[in-house]
């Protein structure tokens, strides 16, 4: 940790004292430089030029940008910081473009605003990618994660059957959120143990962990008109290591293959994520959140080193069930 500068502001940027914000995986991926096995994209830290990560964002507007209109100081916010910019939110002050940013509903505290950013966007273009229509029964691999539990709120109030996969410690709690039924994966297969329940198939699989097993078991399972809808990829838990340029471009014509010729043999393959305008979608994320759709917490940790420190080790190794929240500041207010 250390002392930097308060951040300039450009013109449509809005300072917020940050009062939350929540551990990514994506964060660390940027930061070392692994993101999507390597894409060389975003600021990379250097001894002289230090990187704060942190996408997500919660607190209160300080000051604000000449030409910005949608919020004012002393207004609650949340939102996203794109991690192509130096200065991430896991600091006391944070600058953010206002198209990327949103009023906090009253009654939803800055915990839980902290993880519904990237969480939200990935789950709601997940949801927009497989259309789902009331009765349909979708598969949600990764279901009690931060997206998993935000997507599966949001299918269920859709209309949609919802069946979880997860590990043996989260089966109860997808339960909780809705699910019909609860596949454990620790149990085999989760195409065969549909099966085993009486399924032969389904209409949608959101795949929120990645891997070309998890593509294959979808494939079995789809009816033709179905679709298999990833944020990931062909790679399991993409970002965890370096692919290297051969790797990541296998991954990618991997993906460019099975979109193309899905679309003409069923099902559908699509591979999805927030865009550069996704911003827009926030207030959406946010009369969501009002509406009582939040993601899964996994714990709180103050903003020490020390803590810090162990919550990314446990978000490196997948031990974490739901959204890691960093507590900047417990009572943030205006200046």
């Amino acid at each position: 940790m250390a002392e930097l500068a308060e951040p300039s502001l450009r013109s449509r940027d809005v300072l917020i004292r940050v009062s939350a914000s929540s551990i990514n995986i994506d964060d660390i991926h940027f930061a070392e430089g692994t993101f999507y096995g390597g894409l060389p994209l975003g600021p990379r830290p250097k001894p002289h030029a230090p990187v704060t990560p942190g996408s997500d964002v919660a607190g209160v507007v300080v000051a604000v940008g000449r030409h910005v209109q949608s919020v004012q100081v002393g207004d609650a916010v949340f939102g996203v910081q794109l991690p192509f910019r130096r200065g991430g939110a896991w600091a006391e002050l944070c600058a953010v473009d206002e198209r990327w940013i949103t009023r906090k509903p009253e009654h939803v505290s800055f915990r839980d605003a902290a993880a519904c950013g990237v969480s939200g966007l990935v789950a709601l273009f997940a949801m927009n990618a497989m259309k789902i229509r009331a009765g349909q029964q979708i598969v949600i691999l990764g279901v009690t994660g931060g997206i998993g539990t935000i997507a599966a709120q949001l299918a269920i109030r859709a209309g949609a059957k919802v069946i979880g996969v997860c590990g043996t410690r989260n089966i109860d709690r997808a339960y909780r959120l809705g699910c019909s039924l609860v596949m454990d994966y620790s149990q085999g297969p989760w195409d065969h143990l549909l099966r085993e329940h009486g399924i032969t198939s389904v209409d949608r699989v959101l795949d929120l962990v990645g891997g070309r097993h998890n593509e294959r078991m979808g494939q079995s399972i789809l009816q033709h008109h179905g679709a298999y809808v990833t944020v990931v990829g062909p790679e399991r838990f993409v970002g965890d290591r370096r692919l290297g340029w051969t790797g990541i471009l296998a991954n990618l014509a991997h993906v460019g293959y099975r979109s193309i010729s899905s679309y003409f043999r069923g099902p559908r393959y699509i591979l999805t994520g927030p865009g550069l305008n996704a911003g827009k979608q926030l207030p959406n994320i946010a009369a969501a959140a009002s509406a009582g759709v939040l993601p899964a917490i996994d714990s709180t940790v103050p903003f020490e080193l020390a803590p810090i420190r162990d919550a990314l080790r446990r978000a490196v190794a997948h031990s974490n069930t739901g959204r890691i929240v960093i507590e900047i500041s417990r009572t943030p207010t205006p200046e």
